[in-house]
């Protein structure tokens, strides 16, 4: 009997990492829970939903409920056979009638980002959480704990870039050097998810031939 297509794994020998163990379907081996956004001890109230721009100047003022609510519903990590997903979304002006968008009401604008386990850039997978987070999270807001994904070089002291020419030292700012590669995600227990994605990463590569 023929077998099913479900049945037949599918084999990429150019890039043995996007192969699927089932040819119709990308198997999810683990959830993370994301992190959520917290306001600070200042913050008392959400803003009205038709007035959303409360918030970007009074510090007392949160967005309107419904779209943070919309935003953590939004957010989700998931660990596939091959790599990682994860959607980190903002927001942004719903539609409207001022030059097509609205002035009084705001949407969702995901932000998806798949990373395969065997990327360049992939080598170390760290607890990257501020010192003393619960505390600054109280005071000042925050977004969970941080997991951090990158690949160092010179002891550690550098970073990966976009380009080849470019050295850029581990304590550079992401806003001073947008070329530096790495890739953040907000979690809600960061020693877990370390641990979930370093050994689904380790576990991949020795399914697949691909250990180093």
């Amino acid at each position: 009997a023929m077998a099913n297509v479900e049945d037949i794994p599918f084999i990429v020998e150019d890039r043995r990492m996007l192969s699927r163990v089932a040819g119709d379907r990308i198997k999810i081996t683990h959830t993370i829970e994301p992190g959520q956004r917290e306001t600070g001890c200042v913050t008392c109230c959400h803003a009205p939903d038709n007035c959303p721009i409360l918030a970007s100047f009074l510090c007392c003022y949160d967005y309107p409920e419904y779209i943070v609510n919309e935003m953590n519903a939004s957010r989700y990590i998931i660990v596939r056979e091959n790599g990682i997903e994860w959607n980190n979304p903002s927001m942004q002006p719903a539609k409207g009638r001022c030059c097509g968008q609205s002035c009084t009401e705001l949407s969702v604008m995901d932000n998806v980002t798949v990373l395969y386990f065997d990327d360049i850039h992939f080598d170390y997978v760290r607890n990257d959480t501020r010192c003393c987070n619960m505390w600054w999270t109280f005071c000042c807001g925050g977004r969970g704990e941080q997991v951090q994904i990158e690949s160092t070089f010179c002891f550690s002291c550098c970073i990966r870039g976009r380009d080849n020419r470019v050295c850029i030292p581990v304590c550079c700012p992401d806003v001073c050097c947008p070329c530096m590669v790495k890739s953040e995600l907000w979690v809600d227990d960061a020693p877990t998810a370390v641990k979930i994605i370093r050994d689904a990463r380790d576990d991949a590569k020795r399914r697949l031939g691909l250990d180093d």
